[in-house]
């Protein structure tokens, strides 16, 4: 499973690069470097993030609509086959943007497991109603996870 999400992630890289290089005179490379922290570069990596959420999220609308979500309307038949492939061009922008803030598919898998866990405790311990993810100085659970679950390690 590993190396078929490094295969997506790696696919992904070799697409982006093609297409900024090609269409946009851009260097994909500059723009993942997260050492690369210039000004314009880190503008930049913004505007295509920017750019993939927005993108993801019209994805994200275009399989919407293959759902007979008008309750107006009669139930339509489904086509499952068009929302399998609308969920493909959202994981296309989702990896995209993984790329670009520093993910790849080793840190991506970690820092789920950890969200992950983190999740299980919140829900655990009455997330919504009795777990309050804030600690005393105010900071969010999401920050303080590799101290949560340190003893995990």
């Amino acid at each position: 499973m590993d190396n078929l999400l490094k295969l997506i992630f790696d696919k992904q890289y070799e697409l982006n690069k093609r297409i900024l290089q090609e269409r946009h005179n851009e260097n994909y490379d500059a723009l993942c470097d997260q050492s690369n922290q210039d000004a314009d570069t880190v503008k930049e990596r913004v505007h295509w993030l920017l750019n993939y959420n927005r993108a993801q999220i019209h994805e994200s609308i275009e399989m919407e609509d293959s759902l007979p979500w008008k309750w107006w309307k009669d139930m339509e038949s489904i086509d499952w086959e068009n929302i399998r492939i609308e969920l493909i061009d959202e994981l296309h922008f989702w990896v995209s943007k993984c790329q670009l803030v520093g993910l790849d598919p080793d840190n991506l898998a970690e820092l789920y497991m950890k969200k992950n866990k983190l999740n299980q405790v919140r829900q655990d311990k009455g997330y919504g109603s009795q777990y309050d993810k804030y600690d005393a100085d105010g900071v969010e659970d999401n920050k303080r996870m590799d101290d949560l679950f340190r003893e995990d390690k």
